[in-house]
């Protein structure tokens, strides 16, 4: 069996869904079970019209649903010549009412909370993934639409659930093992999932690959693809280094630990439940499925130092805990419960004898530690920042990759953080400078045929640890 998730670049229009049916058709010997992601743009389209009506902007947040409805329609239009009004008129029409109902609830209340942002949002894989089903079906694929609020159980922790796996194992073993052992190719909306009540969460970021993990470790799949529009997982963001080069293939430490750092192809939690059953993922394109793409598989036993590729986390603010004389036991858990109950995620930290260094992701993250931390501490913020990250094997311990790396920096470094796990060098520098920096670290790492060649100058790993995690 294969599990196959289409992003939304891969659905966007009635092209784009035709190539991924040429795909899957493809690879029907394989037993597909296919996960789609919303049209491209929609899931924040449905979260801007949310906002609109909580805000008293109910016709504004009508017509920008007639207009998401009528892509919808074009595209099966497109798709369906022969039937598309009966698919109109029988499911697309009423399920567009139902969150137009929705919409006006939120406007009589003024109120739009996460649990009902959920059940907005999961329109848009809801219709996604029956434009897909019903084209596949037109085309002489045996597609079966497949709820996936009926399977995919989660905790109630809306935006954010969480799966629960025992849950949803039992209902892929009776309501999709079924499905695919029939011979029939289940299709199902990613990102989405519902409370054992019935009531719709989702996943968070990333939460379409996240569906196709979690599906593929019940079902024990021989492997797992992500489909989007780029060639598989890259040495640098092609948009900043146009001579990036393509990744063969990645550990699955690498490859979260790169999506940490700020690359945009895997979130690293979709990755645990493949890691956990060790099925390998391939990251591929859509757009050109002849191209080899990404394998992600198990943890290279290998111990030799390799920089896999160059991460940048832009938007980065740096709160400095600044303690009157030193940090002790009960200040840093101040700190760290202030933390907890701001819910502020931490990028990296690097503690000094009277010194807290946090690199957050949002100026009002900082701001509302340093609110919390008044009374005890002073805390300094500086936004603006990027995080600039080598990322691959061994890469913060080794003299040859951190003496290339300094040497090449063109630009100031405010801090420099090896991680804890040895995975990553991070440099913190303005965000105006972070394309530079990417760039010349590109040049430097990977335009050389011989990336382990020593440096004339040699510096030890030590003399550039700033920072530990």
């Amino acid at each position: 069996m294969l599990v196959m998730k289409f992003g939304g670049t891969s659905v966007e229009c009635a092209e784009s869904i035709s190539r991924v049916a040429k795909i899957v058709r493809e690879r029907l010997h394989r037993q597909p079970v296919v996960v789609v992601s919303a049209l491209a743009r929609v899931t924040d389209q449905l979260h801007s019209i949310g906002a609109l009506s909580r805000d008293g902007r109910l016709e504004e947040a009508l017509q920008s649903m007639a207009q998401i409805e009528e892509r919808h329609s074009e595209v099966a239009r497109a798709l369906l010549p022969g039937s598309y009004r009966e698919l109109l008129e029988s499911t697309l029409r009423p399920s567009f009412d139902e969150a137009r109902a929705l919409l006006r609830a939120v406007f009589a209340i003024s109120e739009f909370t996460p649990r009902t942002l959920d059940r907005l949002l999961s329109f848009g894989e809801r219709w996604s993934s029956l434009l897909v089903s019903e084209s596949f079906r037109a085309q002489g694929i045996p597609a079966v639409l497949v709820d996936s609020c009926d399977v995919v159980v989660t905790d109630a922790n809306h935006s954010h659930a969480a799966p629960l796996m025992d849950l949803i194992a039992e209902r892929v073993a009776g309501n999709v093992r079924p499905l695919v052992e029939g011979g029939g190719v289940p299709v199902m909306g990613g990102f989405i999932g519902a409370t054992a009540e019935g009531t719709p969460t989702t996943l968070g970021r990333g939460g379409s690959d996240f569906t196709a993990s979690i599906i593929g470790a019940c079902l024990e799949v021989e492997s797992i693809e992500i489909w989007t529009d780029v060639d598989g997982m890259m040495t640098a963001d092609p948009r900043v280094c146009p001579d990036a080069q393509n990744i063969d293939s990645i550990s699955f430490e690498e490859a979260a630990e790169l999506a940490h750092f700020g690359a945009k192809v895997l979130h690293p939690k979709t990755l645990q439940p493949a890691v956990e059953r060790n099925i390998p993922v391939y990251v591929l394109n859509s757009r050109h499925p002849e191209n080899c793409g990404t394998r992600v598989d198990a943890v290279d036993t290998s111990k030799d130092p390799r920089v896999r590729s160059i991460a940048c986390k832009r938007g980065i603010v740096l709160a400095e805990v600044v303690a009157s004389q030193e940090f002790d036991a009960k200040l840093t858990g101040s700190v760290f419960k202030a933390l907890e109950e701001q819910k502020c995620l931490v990028d990296l930290a690097a503690m000094s004898r009277s010194n807290l260094s946090l690199l957050l992701g949002s100026k009002d993250s900082a701001a509302a530690l340093a609110s919390s931390l008044q009374d005890v501490a002073e805390v300094k913020i500086t936004p603006d920042l990027a995080l600039v990250s080598l990322v691959g094997r061994n890469v913060a311990r080794d003299p040859v990759i951190s003496a290339r790396a300094m040497s090449a920096l063109p630009v100031a470094v405010r801090m420099i953080f090896h991680g804890a796990s040895d995975m990553n060098l991070s440099f913190v520098v303005d965000a105006r400078h972070a394309d530079e920096a990417v760039g010349a670290l590109h040049r430097a790492l990977f335009a050389s045929p011989v990336v382990g060649e020593r440096p004339p100058q040699f510096i030890s790993a030590s003399a550039v640890a700033v920072g530990e995690v």
